[in-house]
């Protein structure tokens, strides 16, 4: 099958998951041709042309301009949309909907809002990992830390980051942009934490994961003021970092998702809390039992391997469209 991919035109960690993604299209035996959107309409049109492709996928779509839309709409190629950003940008996604034959959306309360309003062929596709590029291994010294929180400063994460600081002396290790003024509180408080306050490749996150006791993941509230969501729809699902941490064979406190146990045995391949205080008692119980804890990130690899790659995705995602 012909794809044309029309990229999300965010940068970052995008620009990962898109190569992942074209990589498992052609390891699926298709060939598919990306295209970027500040090309513009018209290059849109003569890529069409040329390409003369048998499905448009669209990754995320957050910035894909109405004539795009309307175009993709009018070309009666079978079109998909992988919403990628769910449920957070859901006052963005709901209008792109009418314009794709096939909606995928990583979260499945964003699944239900869809289909509500009447969508016929919504599925759930969680992101998935590369465990090539995600994988166990040593590390060096610098890595190293009992907790590590890889990700932007929501709310949430920057009140359990302060509640570990004040109740216990964990080594902490905190990866991503944004924590800067939080990081110069701490610090005026004499609190021991290690921050690296920018985004970092996944090939670097890799060794964070590696070094870590713990990786903490916690994920955006739904509510978050960065969000455009006014229908306040809750996130039932998890995120892609659930994977990245779990294909390092890294032990991972998630916080509790509804969708957890569809994708991880609880207990056996992650430990989810329900809230900060139960974080704290389970932080002391694993950083205490190393043998369980590593067990637990073996285990966690061994499902990944079995069924979270981003291969396992592309190839559910062409399932449905040519079923």
């Amino acid at each position: 099958m012909k794809i044309l991919f029309i990229t999300s035109g965010f940068r970052a960690v995008y620009s990962f998951f898109e190569q992942t993604i074209v990589e498992a299209l052609h390891n699926a035996g298709h060939y598919c041709d990306s295209f970027t959107l500040n090309n513009g309409l018209n290059a849109l049109k003569l890529k069409k042309q040329s390409l003369q492709p048998e499905l448009i996928l669209v990754m995320a779509g957050l910035k894909i301009s109405k004539p795009m839309l309307e175009f993709i709409k009018q070309t009666k190629v079978k079109s998909a949309i992988w919403m990628t950003e769910d449920p957070y940008y859901m006052d963005w996604t709901v209008p792109l909907i009418p314009y794709f034959d096939y909606i995928f959306t990583i979260d499945q309360a964003a699944l239900e809002q869809y289909t509500q309003l009447g969508h016929l062929q919504v599925y759930h596709l969680p992101l998935g990992t590369d465990p090539e590029i995600f994988h166990p291994e040593l590390v060096s010294e610098e890595f190293a830390s009992d907790i590590c929180l890889v990700g932007v400063p929501y709310s949430n994460r920057i009140e359990l980051i302060d509640f570990l600081l004040e109740r216990t002396d964990y080594q902490i290790q905190i990866v991503g942009r944004g924590w800067g003024k939080y990081y110069n509180e701490w610090v005026k408080k004499n609190r021991d934490i290690a921050l690296v306050n920018a985004w970092v490749k996944p090939e670097t996150v890799v060794n964070y994961y590696n070094g870590s006791k713990i990786v903490l993941n916690s994920h955006r509230l739904s509510n978050e003021k960065y969000n455009k969501n006014r229908i306040g729809i809750i996130a039932k699902s998890i995120n892609n970092r659930t994977f990245d941490a779990a294909s390092c064979e890294a032990f991972q406190l998630t916080d509790f998702k509804e969708e957890l146990a569809n994708h991880f045995e609880e207990g056996k391949e992650v430990v989810s809390y329900q809230d900060k205080h139960d974080l704290l008692e389970k932080i002391r119980y694993y950083i205490a039992h190393d043998e369980e804890r590593k067990q637990i990130a073996e285990e966690a690899r061994k499902r990944v391997l079995i069924s979270h790659t981003f291969q396992h995705r592309i190839n559910h995602l062409l399932l449905k469209v040519q079923s």
